[in-house]
């Protein structure tokens, strides 16, 4: 077919894309095709920062590699190729898509129908509630019972979805609605193919149903999500599916092919997919790890919410305060959260960013935690103390002179944030107590400042160190990273770490800095060492 290629300069070119266009479209004839144009640049990779020439060259050497994929004796296994690299693009822009949002809860390992529940916490803007899927109905449960705080009672759920692993690509022209399943089955083991059959028929009554397409490749390969609607005149409201669904069945409708084929927009909440961008390993080791985090404040949170993002699989907070609006400036928290106890604020929060996660809180002192449940600490494999309060720091030193199998991280903050420590005890007996005096001051810090540099409150006992955001998250990452080298087994011996930022800037805020001089250029420094000799500092 003869075609004609017309070239368009927006009038802000080259910062806008060079637009080609082709004339009839080649639209599902050549890869990277649109029904407005040409797919010529993939992320990051349109030449804006090329001079004018820079850009045409490269959009015109594109469109030749496009054009060489569909010219007459080209390699039909190639244009597939590039066509099912892209393919879900060019499945969406024909079904358009649909306003559901789906959540599934883990990866089958196999064909499986799918059960169904709506998140009961909130409404999208769209009026509908997303929908969390899964082939096991204890999977619900223990999301339900994760990320909404009690135990669900799920009966007779309905499995208004099917998942199914691809062998091969259907074809990039998706059909009418009627012959959708002729246009999938081939492309299935068998006895899939019959399982999707059987369900389909058995499940046509539902207004609302789902095909989630697991496309040939390896374990994180791409899915897509098909939306079968019953009849045209679908409530933009949708179906919602509770805990007893199917004794309140939704409305139906006769048995019959749908009326409409949709796009739904489809995440994956598996721990796998969660944390697949981490390839080096570290979070699969820490799936059962089970960290006790006492004090979840301006340095506590930060580590708590990171420890959770690097895969550690349970965590127990433990925090007495609340949240306080002279707080936010340095928490993880939020303003929706003042008056809420620390604690439990940080769970909900955790719960609702990661809620493959485990997490326990506890709004008390941790000696009463300790004494009322010690199988808490029993079971815990590492316990991170960064509560600045002595009184309860040295209780949990003199537990591990006793040995214990949990592991001990005390860290904190010298004022102004500029040095961070972190002492870290492995299983087994250790006592840092002789490294502080009696009224908790580490005998080695690294600055030193007028009246200690605390900030007393107007409050019997109250105050606070100062310090800026930035310098607590330095901290923060130099305590995370020495607990994660822990939880892997990369550290299995005592060690004290530091982190030292600008100590230049000390004297100007009237301190004065006694650690050791950075080298010239250098302005951050980790420094890991043994714990220091217990005797006082010398001249």
């Amino acid at each position: 077919m003869e075609r004609r290629l017309r070239i368009s300069f927006p009038s802000n070119f080259p910062r806008e894309q060079l637009r080609l266009h082709i004339e009839p479209p080649p639209w599902l004839v050549w890869p990277h095709a649109m029904k407005s144009g040409l797919c010529l640049h993939g992320f990051q990779e349109r030449p804006v920062t090329g001079s004018p020439e820079a850009v045409v060259n490269d959009s015109m050497y594109r469109l030749g590699k496009i054009v060489s994929l569909s010219e007459a004796g080209s390699s039909k296994a190639r244009r597939d190729a590039e066509f099912q690299s892209e393919i879900t693009s060019y499945w969406s822009i024909q079904h358009g898509q649909s306003s559901q949002n789906l959540i599934l809860l883990h990866r089958p390992q196999g064909a499986s129908e799918l059960f169904a529940l709506s998140d009961p916490r909130h409404t999208l803007s769209s009026g509908q509630r997303p929908i969390w899927l899964a082939s096991d109905v204890s999977v619900l449960k223990s999301h339900y019972r994760r990320v909404v705080g009690r135990s669900a009672i799920v009966r007779a759920a309905v499995m208004p979805a099917f998942y199914v692993k691809m062998l091969t690509y259907p074809d990039v022209r998706t059909p009418d609605p009627k012959h959708l399943l002729p246009w999938l089955t081939p492309h299935l083991k068998p006895g899939d193919a019959k399982r999707l059959q059987s369900w389909f028929a058995e499940h046509g009554s539902l207004i609302s149903r789902w095909i989630v397409l697991e496309l040939p490749g390896g374990a994180f390969a791409p899915i897509y999500c098909l939306n079968l609607v019953s009849h045209e005149t679908q409530s933009v409201r949708g179906t919602k599916f509770g805990l007893r669904s199917a004794r309140r069945s939704p409305v139906k409708t006769s048995h019959r092919p749908p009326a409409r084929v949709r796009a739904s927009e489809l995440h994956v909440l598996d721990r796998d997919a969660i944390l697949s961008r981490d390839l080096s390993g570290t979070a699969k080791s820490l799936e059962n790890s089970r960290v006790v985090c006492i004090g979840v404040g301006s340095l506590g949170s930060p580590v708590a919410l990171q420890l959770a993002r690097s895969g550690v699989g349970h965590l127990t907070l433990i925090d007495p305060d609340t949240l306080e609006s002279a707080n936010l400036g340095r928490h993880v928290l939020g303003a929706d959260d003042l008056g809420s106890p620390k604690a439990t604020a940080l769970r909900e929060r955790i719960r609702r960013d990661l809620p493959t996660i485990e997490v326990a809180a506890h709004a008390t002192f941790a000696e009463v935690v300790m004494d009322k449940e010690p199988d808490v600490f029993d079971k815990a494999d590492l316990v991170i103390v960064t509560t600045a309060d002595w009184q309860s720091e040295v209780t949990f030193w003199r537990a591990k002179s006793s040995g214990t199998t949990w592991g001990l991280l005390q860290a904190w903050s010298e004022p102004h944030t500029h040095v961070g420590h972190a002492l870290l005890a492995p299983s087994g007996t250790f006592d840092a107590t002789g490294l502080f005096r009696d009224n908790g001051d580490f005998k080695y810090k690294l600055t030193e400042w007028p009246r200690g540099g605390i900030v007393a409150l107007p409050a019997c006992g109250e105050s606070f160190i100062p310090g800026g955001s930035l310098g607590m998250v330095n901290i923060a990452s130099m305590v995370s990273q020495t607990a994660l080298r822990t939880l892997t087994g990369n550290v299995k011996d005592a060690v004290w770490v530091s982190s030292i930022y600008r100590p230049q800037d000390v004297a100007e805020l009237g301190g004065e800095y006694l650690g050791p001089e950075l080298p010239d250029g250098v302005r951050q420094s980790l420094l890991e060492r043994e714990w220091p000799e217990n005797k006082e500092r010398t001249e």
